[in-house]
């Protein structure tokens, strides 16, 4: 079987991997290179890493739907079209490339958490579980029928980034075994509950802003959902500080009370505290929590958070 791979993030690595080994990967399509760091210097996406190390062809259009761009993709002549984290929206010429349409994969329970941050927003809800699923693309954002779904339960430490690294090798897995199937027009599609839809917006630098009024337990939450970007971080006096390694306690302060016990610094919450051991001041390296509570000792006294942060657009809807 002949595939197209559409893909750019490190996210449909695993996938890429994988489909070059179960079948011919015939062109990888991915996003153009871009500059990167304080230099500027031109990065290419990890899947156009990946596809050059597989010696796979590599197509990079700035628009895949300029039609220049759509004969060039159809001239291999796909059975089957597969996109893992593209990043950009794939019109209806694309769409008819290969009988069966793109087969899709969405990092989520769909209808659950459509969207750009799927996997954030599940953290930051304290969802148990999540999973990956497959749909066929259609032109609304992640709205197509549901060709085959894995569930998988979410541990309550784990952080965006764990789970980003499982749901990328689930998704390999899940595609190797349904593929066929699907391309072959033997699998039953079912469409989405639009009752059940939510919709997560892109994440945004102000999102790691921390209320200390919030619970320990939600704010937590936010914190794992935020790894490794924006993070979390709150305003101690005149210094903003970003929070590394962080857990839950019930120690009972006023929120924004910092106090250090033992190795953690505890920050006070709405309920409970957060237990810090590794901070980094704003300008600073990281450092670990009595540290941080040697050098910067006056902002112990400090109430933390304050001012409190303004809302900002809601993450879900």
């Amino acid at each position: 079987m002949r595939i197209v791979f559409f893909g750019t993030p490190d996210f449909g690595v695993p996938s890429l991997r994988k489909l070059a080994t179960a079948f011919d990967v015939a062109l990888v399509v991915t996003r153009p290179d871009r500059p990167v760091g304080r230099g500027g210097r031109l990065t290419a996406p990890p899947v156009a890493v990946v596809a050059r190390d597989l010696d796979l062809d590599l197509f990079q259009p700035p628009n895949p739907n300029q039609p220049h761009a759509v004969d060039a993709i159809g001239s291999y002549g796909p059975d089957a079209v597969v996109c893992v984290a593209y990043g950009r929206i794939l019109g209806a010429a694309l769409r008819r490339l290969a009988s069966p349409g793109i087969l899709n994969a969405h990092p989520s329970l769909l209808p659950a958490y459509r969207g750009a941050s799927p996997i954030q927003i599940a953290l930051l809800q304290g969802a148990g579980e999540t999973g990956v699923t497959l749909i066929r693309l259609v032109r609304a954002l992640d709205a197509g029928p549901i060709v085959a779904a894995e569930r998988t339960r979410i541990d309550s430490d784990e952080t965006a980034a764990d789970l980003h690294a499982r749901l990328a090798d689930l998704t390999a897995d899940l595609l190797i075994r349904v593929l066929p199937a699907w391309a072959a027009g033997e699998m039953a599609e079912q469409p989405q509950d639009e009752a059940k839809a939510s919709l997560t917006r892109p994440l945004e630098r102000a999102d790691a802003e921390l209320d200390l009024r919030q619970t320990a337990r939600d704010l937590y939450n936010r914190w794992r959902a935020f790894q490794p970007w924006p993070g979390a971080r709150v305003q101690a006096g005149d210094t903003v500080c970003g929070l590394h390694v962080v857990s839950v306690t019930d120690q009972r302060l006023d929120p924004g009370e910092a106090r250090l016990i033992g190795n953690q610094l505890m920050l006070g919450c709405g309920t409970g505290a957060l237990a810090i051991r590794a901070i980094q001041p704003a300008g600073r390296k990281r450092m670990d929590a009595a540290a941080f509570a040697r050098g910067y000792q006056r902002l112990l006294a400090e109430p933390w958070g304050r001012p409190y942060p303004k809302p900002g657009p809601q993450l879900i809807k």
